[in-house]
């Protein structure tokens, strides 16, 4: 599993949400190329642009800032028979999913 960037998490996010480059970058008040540059991790937003990005995305400036930092993703145990949609979203929102039985991450 490659290591999580903000630029991943962007991109991984942007495409659950359904969304073009284009209208993140609407979403935002950025450029399509601004989005672009974050996604291949050829920089990193602004303060005010990560904002942004938080609240298009519906996470946390914290949850960006961990994801910057490469500090470990929440890991909650969900002992519950959940859909692989589910299980995309969580990941999306950096949680490892692990299985009930405990038998490795998902």
């Amino acid at each position: 599993m490659k290591e999580q960037s903000l630029g991943r998490f962007i991109s991984a996010r942007r495409k659950k949400m359904r969304l073009t480059q284009e209208e993140l970058a609407d979403k935002v008040n950025v450029s399509k190329s601004a989005v672009a540059k974050w996604e291949t991790d050829g920089g990193l937003p602004d303060r005010d642009n990560l904002k942004k990005i938080a609240e298009v995305m519906n996470v946390s400036v914290d949850d960006l800032h961990r994801v910057i930092k490469k500090e470990p993703p929440k890991s909650f145990d969900l002992s519950v028979n959940i859909t692989p949609e589910v299980i995309a979203v969580l990941e999306a929102h950096g949680y490892i999913v692990i299985s009930p039985d405990g038998e490795g991450e998902r």
